[in-house]
């Protein structure tokens, strides 16, 4: 139980990775805020947390919406008594060639992907920073570092992760001295729900590009988000992990 006492605020908390990140940090001790658009999706998450006993408080928000998110998970942070860890799951990808791309979709994955970071962060972060500790992990993509080879069309989904790894290190080396540590997740592709309708021939071509030939399971990048929120991580800030199967060599 590394995470004891501790209180988490997790965005994207609905989704296929945010709902196993939940559920993790609660097996390990923490108090979980699950933050998401999708509300009937926070209640079936809610069960991964109360079952080991440990408070949630569903944060139904526009995550890309700052005053929103602000009120919305700021509320939520006093009502929990604080916060020590966020992890910033939220995204999401779209397919679009660049040539063909409108302006609406290149402004969506940007505010889906990173803008939501900063309002996450900007909502969270005073209360670390009053309680002179904290745990930010971001979760970025393996697009950011190889621009998106699984996927041909995911531009903007990589320039927006992108962007996520060098909020990352910044905001990282602006905290450094203050209890804060900063570190991101790029993962790979993941055997999430989503692969259940890739063709063999698809499967196939996929798991050609991944040295060790697994899909990774949403389980273990939540182990990793629990080690990084632990005291172990103390002297761990600023790194991109890449959980990719060896993807990114």
């Amino acid at each position: 139980m590394r995470l004891t006492g501790r209180r988490a605020v997790v965005t994207g908390a609905a989704g296929a990775l945010g709902s196993v990140i939940c559920g993790a940090l609660a097996a390990d001790g923490a108090d979980v805020i699950g933050a998401d658009l999708d509300r009937s999706g926070l209640d079936t998450v809610e069960s991964a947390v109360t079952a080991h006993g440990r408070r949630w408080i569903p944060a139904a928000v526009d995550l890309t919406d700052f005053d929103a998110v602000q009120d919305t998970v700021g509320r939520a942070v006093k009502d929990l008594g604080g916060a020590d860890i966020l992890v910033n799951s939220a995204g999401g990808g779209a397919v679009s060639f660049f040539h063909e791309m409108t302006y609406e979709t290149w402004t969506t994955q940007v505010d889906r992907n990173l803008t939501s970071v900063f309002n996450a962060t900007r909502a969270v972060l005073p209360a670390m920073l009053e309680g002179g500790f904290g745990r930010i992990v971001n979760i970025s993509s393996v697009a950011a570092i190889g621009g998106g080879r699984l996927v041909r069309g995911a531009t903007a989904y990589a320039a927006a992760k992108a962007g996520v790894v060098g909020l990352t290190k910044a905001l990282a080396i602006e905290l450094a001295e203050q209890g804060v540590t900063v570190n991101c997740i790029a993962p790979g592709a993941q055997a999430t729900g989503a692969r259940d309708n890739d063709t063999p021939e698809w499967r196939e071509s996929l798991l050609a590009q991944i040295p060790t030939r697994l899909l990774g399971e949403p389980e273990h990048l939540a182990e990793t988000v629990v080690f990084l929120s632990s005291a172990a991580a103390v002297n761990i800030t600023g790194v991109i992990l890449p959980l990719d199967g060896g993807h990114s060599i």
